[in-house]
């Protein structure tokens, strides 16, 4: 509460236990303002936590007791949720939300956080991060959460946060600076010097080293396997598939003989272990194209066969099966990944000649004013014909996107990255967690491949949907992007969500700006420079 010869506010650090690690950032952000923002204007806000500022009492329940000695008496709260919710008590399902209920209910300011950090799936409670999903739920139209995916970004926020809601009551309490604040928006490119010059920029990736690591890695391989030869084939070769009548050893046993009283035992053929015309074709292709003469030896696999059940038996275990010698089986794995890796890389050349067609913008809103904003809405306006929506762009190959996900390739190419003068796009939605990435794969509940790239490219839709952060309109003469920045400090510059992408190169594009502190409608033009960098 207010205290003689300074304005003192006291904030509420409400949260469960595994986000313990994070208070030291919350205590250094309001250290930071206080300093910043605190000290000229004879205000300070004071840090309350239940571990330091209550003290043992009897005569209520736990969690009144603290609202009695702690919560009511504080002016603002701040809260933040990972994947625990808390004990509950007698009238919430856990001790932060009473807390937090308690604030909004006596119209105080409550800034609240969700933690959006890999975790291992087994360390989760599922009931408890059930109970944070309907909370978030519950409060998603309110306007009063952020998502977080760090300690610099929860930090870089937070602080942000602090200024947003404080320095207007500095201004209510006539604490006034010695010229007007004003906030001056405009948009830059993230490289240019002069804040009128645009370019736009042409990725590399075909000629990237990530590219050419995995051609070395296949020309290597080629070698080895042409160094390394095994004896020609000595036996005879059989003109029709042997046909071996066998009882496999898991079937001797004799309860299982019982479960397959009246189930045929299949036929088994052994034939040649004759590598692929599918798998020659490709290789010596890569081979030619990379100037390598292949010799007739190279697809020699010895004596190996392959034993091929005619009927798949239940319970499994009825797969081919090589025989031979460990030389021979070790050769055929490294024909057969030496195959698999040159699909693989074709479907790169592929998808990444497809991107480095593209011309993209990077674009940046700055505020050089002497005062923050907000609720600022910025609407680009681009001649039809020219922008290509994130839809419109082709899926990775069915033996890539897996990686592609995990490398996290999505925001690396197409959200700004952040550096020591624009700051990364804060207002990302949250991606919850997919069934597949909490619930563990079984043998028993395992799917087709194609099945699994369906989802892989399902989850590559909503990764690049999170990214592209904009709303998308169409009118008859132009394509329409809107998107939304909550706050933005003076003397700051804050990335668009992501890149623009253009088939063909627009001269200019149009831009209106709306904010809560601007008097009317900014309205300005990108005219794009004809020089290009590479992205």
């Amino acid at each position: 509460m207010p205290r003689i010869g300074i304005t003192a506010y006291d904030l509420l650090i409400s949260c469960p236990g595994d986000v313990i690690e994070y208070l030291d950032v919350i205590k250094e952000s309001v250290e930071s303002f206080n300093r910043v923002f605190g000290r000229i204007n004879n205000i300070e806000v004071v840090t309350k936590h239940w571990s330091t500022d209550s003290y043992p009492q009897s005569g209520d329940k736990p969690q009144e007791l603290l609202n009695k000695q702690l919560v009511r008496d504080c002016d603002a709260a701040v809260a933040l949720f990972w994947t625990r919710f808390g004990t509950p008590t007698d009238k919430y399902a856990s001790g932060t939300e009473e807390e937090i209920e308690e604030m909004l209910s006596a119209g105080k300011q409550v800034f609240m956080y969700f933690l959006d950090v890999p975790v291992n799936p087994s360390q989760v409670d599922m009931e408890q991060y059930k109970k944070i999903i309907d909370f978030r739920e519950k409060y998603k139209d309110k306007g009063i959460y952020a998502i977080i995916k760090d300690k610099e970004e929860l930090r870089r926020q937070f602080t942000n946060h602090l200024a947003m809601y404080f320095l207007p009551i500095i201004s209510d309490n006539n604490v006034t600076t010695s010229k007007k604040l004003l906030s001056i928006l405009q948009i830059r490119d993230v490289n240019a010097i002069s804040e009128e010059q645009y370019y736009l920029y042409n990725s590399s990736l075909g000629n990237s080293k990530f590219i050419k690591e995995k051609k070395e890695d296949i020309i290597k391989n080629i070698h080895s396997i042409q160094n390394n030869t095994l004896p020609k084939r000595t036996q005879v070769v059989l003109e029709d598939e042997k046909i071996i009548k066998e009882t496999p050893e898991f079937l001797k046993n004799i309860e299982i003989k019982k479960l397959l009283e009246n189930v045929n035992i299949p036929s088994i053929s052994l034939k040649d272990a004759d590598i692929p015309n599918s798998w020659k074709e490709t290789i010596s292709k890569f081979a030619e194209e990379n100037q390598i003469k292949i010799n007739d030896d190279f697809w020699n696999v010895g004596d190996l066969k392959i034993r091929i059940p005619s009927v798949v038996l239940p319970f499994g275990n009825s797969g081919s099966v090589l025989e031979g010698t460990d030389e021979e089986k070790e050769r055929y794995d490294l024909l057969r990944n030496l195959y698999w890796d040159i699909v693989s890389y074709n479907e790169y050349i592929d998808y990444f000649s497809y991107i480095d067609k593209l011309n993209f913008a990077k674009l940046a809103i700055s505020n050089v004013g002497n005062s923050y904003d907000e609720d600022i809405d910025v609407k680009l306006i681009i001649p039809k014909g020219y922008v290509l929506k994130y839809l419109d762009l082709p899926y990775p190959g069915i033996n890539i996107i897996e990686e592609l996900l995990e490398m996290e390739f999505i925001d690396y190419l197409f959200s700004i990255q952040e550096n020591d003068i624009v700051e990364g796009y804060g207002y990302y939605p949250v991606l919850p967690p997919s069934y597949e990435d909490i619930i563990p794969a079984y043998p028993f509940n395992k799917i087709s491949v194609s099945e699994e790239y369906k989802r892989h490219k399902e989850k590559y839709k909503k990764s690049l949907e999170r990214v592209f952060n904009y709303k998308i309109f169409e009118s008859e003469e132009n394509d329409i992007l809107i998107f939304h920045i909550g706050y933005l400090k003076h003397n700051t510059t804050m990335a668009f969500p992501s890149v623009l992408m253009f088939k063909d190169t627009p001269t200019f594009i149009d831009y209106e700006i709306t904010s809560k502190h601007l008097p009317e409608v900014l309205k300005g033009k990108v005219e794009f420079s004809k020089k290009r960098k590479d992205k």
